[in-house]
């Protein structure tokens, strides 16, 4: 195998540099690059879970919940930089719920007032969701996005022709061990979201719900156990999407 050493470095010592316009927005020697906000939603997403619970629970002292989200991105249907107010696309919104509950386990009865003795536990469960929002941004436009083009070219050449064809004929095409190639890239700024506040409104309720007995093996009125619930909750986000944009800060 042969092996020819070339040079670290491909370019060569010198080029030059000319100024331009800082693409896309007109010249201006106040140009700054900062986050636009292109618009703010308010997004409500319905949840329905059923969480098993590893004991038979007397009663839920405390739920603590915590919103994470893993993913908000737009998918614009502009998908020509014409920079117009009022684009519409899809935002995708995905994450989960962190909650922790905390609860009262395994009761014993004692007494003759039926008096309860019960530990306290905690489980900690994600509950995930996820949804797809129809969107119009009407405070600013997204930058681009531009998009990629690349452009080939080739170079006509005539052949000879091998034995059996008549002399005056030639084989003529491209040079198919030659490629030429102009090629643009852009590198557009993709928008991105910030969570502002999450606001849930939920209900739990017990799904197996049995009644707590004495040593007697009479009903404790009132009392009863269960190893499930059934949540039903509202997620209310409000949700801002911006996109770093260069603008005059004038």
């Amino acid at each position: 195998m042969g092996f020819r050493p070339i040079r670290r470095s491909a370019s060569t010592n010198s080029c030059q540099a000319e100024n331009v316009a800082a693409f896309p927005t007109p010249t201006s020697p106040s140009l700054i690059k900062v986050p636009v906000v292109l618009d703010a939603f308010n997004i409500q997403i319905p949840m329905h879970a059923n969480i098993d619970l590893p004991a038979d629970v007397l009663e839920i002292k405390d739920i603590k919940k915590r919103v994470f989200l893993d993913q908000c991105k737009l998918l614009s249907n502009a998908t020509t930089p014409t920079n117009q107010t009022n684009d519409t696309g899809k935002l995708y919104i995905s994450g989960f719920v962190r909650k922790n509950i905390r609860y009262a386990i395994n009761p014993t009865v004692f007494g003759d007032d039926n008096q309860l003795n019960s530990g306290i536990r905690s489980l900690t469960v994600n509950v995930p969701f996820d949804c797809v929002a129809d969107v119009e941004l009407q405070t600013a436009p997204v930058v681009g996005p531009f998009l990629n083009n690349r452009q080939e070219w080739e170079y006509a050449i005539s052949r000879d022709l091998p034995d059996g064809y008549p002399e005056k004929d030639s084989l003529m095409g491209t040079d198919l061990s030659q490629f030429h190639q102009e090629a643009t890239q852009y590198f557009n700024e993709l928008p991105y979201c910030e969570l502002n506040r999450a606001h849930i409104l939920q209900i739990d309720e017990s799904l197996n719900r049995q009644p707590v007995t004495n040593a007697a093996g009479d009903e404790v009125l009132g009392e009863g156990t269960f190893t499930a619930i059934s949540e039903k909750m509202v997620l209310d986000l409000d949700i801002t999407l911006l996109q770093k944009q260069v603008v005059n800060r004038n």
